[in-house]
Order: structure tokens, then C-alpha cells, then sequence
């Protein structure tokens, strides 16, 4: 089934994120998954705003 993912992040651990930038796209595209946009400004066009995941 066809799902798409978007993830608008603040990075906490920088040398972490680098390790994980290296290892996702190989996962990714394992299970037939591709990345449509990658970095690059977000703007919310509708709804109530961030919400905080602990």
C-alpha cells in the first residue's frame, strides 16, 4: 500500500543525522520507497501547527 511521508525536524545530535542520512536512502529503496524532496524550507498551509513527539 502506497503511503507518503513528510517529516519536518529539528536535528538535535548533527553528527548523528550524518550517519543517518548515509543509511536511510539504501533502506529506503529496499522496500521500493524514493525521496520526492529532500531539505529545503516548509511552510504549514493549514491545521494547528508543530506538535511536540516525545
Amino acid at each position: 500500500m502506497p503511503a507518503d511521508l513528510i517529516a519536518d525536524l529539528d536535528v538535535s545530535d548533527p553528527a548523528r543525522y550524518e550517519a543517518y542520512k548515509r543509511l536511510a536512502p539504501p533502506a529506503i529503496e529496499k522496500y521500493g520507497g524514493r525521496y520526492l524532496a529532500h531539505g529545503g524550507r516548509t511552510e504549514e498551509l493549514e491545521g494547528t501547527g508543530r506538535r511536540s513527539v516525545s
